[in-house]
């Protein structure tokens, strides 16, 4: 059932997204030929399979908050989709990353199609995940709800990228310093739970007009469930397949990523395991014998085991507060089942 549910989600949602870009592409022809073909470059990106999870859950914010408008709200929806695509362009750059959902990510896209000129495929791609943010905006400005409302969500998604550039930044900074697991945690926190579960649980059910009390306990929940799907993610990023999760496995290894698998490793394996598997970090050129080696040390040093046990035990938690909360069953149901998806998710 909730797979089902999950699918039905995604082609809405899919749905809405093709009539948005295709309402774009005939807006961009009054502008010249190289707008249109930006707008057809970011439908074709957006459009590439995805989960779908953060403009799934405005839409489950909403329902959990009693909301009744369907066709409104998945239309606001878009919102927080489209800034996911903003951030996943910006975040390609920043990491240098080749791939994104199995093809290539966008400044890569534009670098390939300009004679392999990497400042101005950069440059695009920035420029073009300007242009997909203020698309965002203009979902939710648009959308079908009262004034007040809107600008309530319109003030949760600024805070949702400005929390989340400070995840990056963090992230970027602790990546030349010695770190603690507090630190990682952290980076979780900002960059990824209030993004991907807090922020777009909270704008369904401002829509729906709930006040801060409700917005609160989303929070309790969404912060520990956020924290398990980055720690899921950096285990997939070694041991899911690049065929699932659209990217090079060991991508964090190369790029000496300041995650909890990797520090736990650092910190439990043993002196040669510890040494060897530090050579790897930051090693752009690794082969599939190097990350079977490396997985051998993940594993061996416990690390793994004890990755899977921290996001167990935060999903526990979420749950716990979930629990707590009043909202409709079948909403309750669907968030607990997400919550269980979440650690044993191969993408």
């Amino acid at each position: 059932m909730f797979h089902q549910t999950l699918l039905k989600y995604q082609r809405k949602i899919d749905s809405e997204l093709k009539i948005f870009f295709d309402k774009k592409i005939k807006e961009s022809f009054l502008i010249s030929k190289e707008a249109v073909e930006t707008v057809n470059l970011l439908k074709d990106y957006t459009l590439r399979k995805g989960k779908r999870l953060r403009a799934l859950l405005v839409n489950l914010g909403y329902f959990s908050a009693n909301g009744k408008n369907r066709k409104g709200i998945l239309k606001a929806s878009l919102a927080i989709e489209l800034i996911h695509n903003f951030l996943l362009i910006h975040d390609d750059i920043i990491d240098q990353d080749r791939l994104r959902r199995g093809q290539l990510s966008l400044h890569s896209l534009y670098q390939k199609k300009f004679f392999n000129n990497q400042h101005t495929g950069i440059s695009l791609a920035m420029i073009s995940g300007d242009i997909i943010s203020v698309w965002g905006y203009e979902n939710l400005i648009n959308s079908d709800f009262d004034e007040k409302l809107k600008i309530k969500a319109i003030k949760i998604l600024n805070e949702t990228i400005e929390k989340t550039c400070y995840g990056e930044m963090i992230e970027l900074i602790l990546k030349k310093r010695k770190i603690a697991e507090k630190d990682i945690l952290n980076i979780s926190k900002y960059k990824t739970a209030y993004y991907t579960f807090v922020n777009p649980l909270k704008i369904g059910a401002v829509l729906a007009g709930r006040d801060r009390g409700f917005l609160e306990k989303i929070e309790k929940f969404g912060l520990p469930l956020g924290i398990a799907f980055q720690i899921q993610d950096d285990i997939l990023g070694l041991f899911g397949s690049q065929k699932e999760i659209g990217k090079p496995i060991g991508s964090d290894i190369k790029e000496n990523q300041p995650n909890l698998l990797i520090f736990k490793t650092l910190t439990l394996a043993n002196l040669k395991d510890r040494q060897k598997f530090k050579n790897y970090l930051g090693q752009p050129t690794i082969n599939q014998k190097d990350i079977r080696e490396i997985k051998r040390i993940v594993k061996e040093s416990g690390s793994l085991k004890y990755c899977r046990r921290k996001a167990g035990d935060l999903i526990k938690k979420a749950k716990y507060f979930l629990k707590q909360m009043k909202i409709p069953q079948k909403e309750k149901q669907f968030l607990k089942d997400l919550a269980d998806y979440i650690i044993i998710r191969n993408y």
